[in-house]
Formats: structure tokens, C-alpha cells, sequence
């Protein structure tokens, strides 16, 4: 009589998801210069600026819905908000820790951890929003 493993929990696929973009975000943020492709030249905002707070917001939006699908933890459901928009800016945070002491010819540089967390809070408030919205 051969056994099967468990059926996935659907709560396991909810932090898989933000798991997965967070391994993409330092695939992204980790990779060394000089394999880097060039970036456009944009004359209001820097394309760097606009992709640091693009991928945190989607990291955070992901997060906060994941948190909220942990059912066996509702006072983590309730602190979703906090706890998304802190997390985001600490991963941020250890990422231009890395860029700065791995040698890659990468540099840690607090513009980008400050986009990185405006991100964060835009996903946050934007899950948030539309969290209540679709109730």
C-alpha cells in the first residue's frame, strides 16, 4: 500500500507567491554589474527609482494578501498592514547591505532603500484599499 503525500495547503501557495518575487528581487538586486543591462534615461524620475519601488510594492502587495490568508494566526491578519511595510523596508533594507559587502560592483545606496519603502507603503496601502473594497 503506497502512501501519497498531502494535498498542498492553499495556505502554503499564498506564501509561496510573495516567497518566489522576493528570490526574483534579489536575483535582480544581487546580480553583478557589469551583467547588468543598460537602463533608459528618464528625464522626470529615474528608471532605478521607479523599478525599486515597483518591485517592493508588488512585494508588499503579495505579502499583505498572503498574510491575510493565513487563517490560524488572526492577530497576524490584523497587523498585515505593519507588518508588510516593515518587513518590505528591512528586506530593502539587507539588500543594500549586500550590494555593499559582496563585491559585486554593485553600491548600497539609501535613495534606493527609500524607494524601496515608498513602494512598500504604496502595495501596502494599496492592498489595504483593496482589500476593504472587495468585502
Amino acid at each position: 500500500m503506497s502512501t501519497s503525500a498531502p494535498p498542498a495547503s492553499p495556505r502554503r501557495a499564498y506564501v509561496a507567491l510573495p516567497g518566489t518575487w522576493a528570490a526574483f528581487i534579489l536575483l535582480l538586486t544581487l546580480t553583478p554589474s557589469k551583467d547588468m543591462p543598460v537602463t533608459p534615461r528618464w528625464e522626470l524620475l529615474s528608471f532605478d527609482t521607479a523599478a525599486h519601488a515597483f518591485v517592493f510594492a508588488v512585494l508588499a502587495l503579495l505579502s499583505f494578501f498572503s498574510i491575510r490568508r493565513q487563517s490560524r494566526f488572526p492577530k497576524l491578519q490584523s497587523m498585515a498592514m505593519p507588518i508588510v511595510i516593515m518587513g518590505s523596508t528591512l528586506f530593502g533594507g539587507l539588500i543594500e547591505i549586500l550590494q555593499s559587502s559582496m563585491n559585486l560592483g554593485r553600491h548600497g545606496e539609501w535613495s534606493d532603500l527609500l524607494s524601496d519603502s515608498i513602494g512598500a507603503l504604496l502595495g501596502g496601502f494599496f492592498a489595504h484599499f483593496a482589500g476593504r473594497w472587495m468585502k
